[in-house]
């Protein structure tokens, strides 16, 4: 598997979490909270706060009512890492795991 070299964060409607783990135990790598879908830009280079090793990279939306917009890009691209709707339950409306090497 190639390397992930950047975790870029584009829409984040209301809050994410992007967690890295393994079997010894996890690391938050980031907490992106915002709302009416304002642009959010927040990016990453795992190798910058991880140590070298593969990854289950954990991506956590949580909606506070109204519609729910999350989009990750990895690069290299992995699939189904965006999430949008126009009306989403209050909690937790989407998670997704993929694989990341560092």
């Amino acid at each position: 598997m190639a390397k992930t070299t950047m975790i870029d964060v584009t829409a984040t409607d209301n809050e994410l979490y992007l967690i890295a783990s393994t079997p010894a135990g996890s690391a938050e790598i980031g907490h992106i909270v915002s709302g009416y879908n304002n642009p959010v830009s927040y990016k990453v280079v795992p190798q910058s706060v991880l140590p070298p090793g593969n990854y289950s990279l954990t991506i956590v939306g949580i909606n506070w009512g109204g519609p729910a917009t999350f989009d990750v890009v990895l690069t290299p691209p992995q699939a189904g890492t965006s999430f949008p709707t126009a009306n989403a339950p209050v909690g937790v409306v989407w998670s997704k795991t993929v694989p990341m090497t560092v």
